[in-house]
């Protein structure tokens, strides 16, 4: 399910330490509803800010959707250097005027994908008995799931990697990183040009 509205198809790329202003941004945006249904717990921008700063690490994959050049949405693949031990993490927030759309969806296909190329066996995923919307992204991939003290961990376990996986994923970093190199500024943020 691809439906994304305001007649804006996003554009998804990995994101780099360069990116950490736009993700706190991003994050700063969630309204307090959704930074609950994302962390599990009623967060303040202090915690905003000290988690996006950390969010880029060795151990960490983050996509981001963009939509007019703001980040809109991020998805993350957390736990990677233990992964062929643990499983790794899965987590996704989008902006409240951007949920409903199947953004969501699109970036933790992304991770998926990721995942799988990776050569992780196990993913899991954390959310609130409430949360509706990550139930169904979740339930796309036939996970396990758990539920206790008012959340629910679904665990699945990826596809192996495939030809077709591992050309999707080079060839949507190649074309994400030729975007960026012809992208002409139209705004200036923060002293620097997108």
């Amino acid at each position: 399910m691809t439906e994304y509205s305001h007649d804006t198809t996003p554009e998804i790329r990995k994101l780099w330490k360069r990116d950490i202003p736009d993700i706190t941004q991003h994050l700063l945006r969630l309204d307090t509803g959704t930074r609950h249904s994302r962390f599990g717990i009623y967060v303040k921008d202090d915690f905003i800010k000290g988690y996006a700063e950390r969010a880029i690490d060795a151990d960490t994959l983050v996509f981001g959707a963009f939509i007019d050049g703001q980040i809109r949405a991020i998805g993350e693949l957390r736990g990677l250097s233990q992964a062929w031990k643990h499983g790794a993490e899965l987590a996704v927030s989008v902006e409240p005027d951007w949920q409903g759309k199947g953004i969501g969806s699109t970036l933790f296909s992304r991770l998926v994908t990721a995942s799988q190329n990776r050569g992780i066996k196990s993913l899991h995923v954390v959310f609130l008995n409430d949360n509706r919307r990550m139930q169904s992204i979740a339930a796309k991939h036939h996970p396990e799931c758990h539920s206790d003290s008012g959340q629910i961990e679904a665990r699945f376990d990826p596809a192996w990697a495939t030809p077709m996986s591992l050309a999707s994923e080079i060839t949507e970093d190649a074309s994400a990183f030729v975007r960026q190199l012809f992208r002409v500024p139209t705004q200036k943020r923060a002293g620097r040009h997108i």
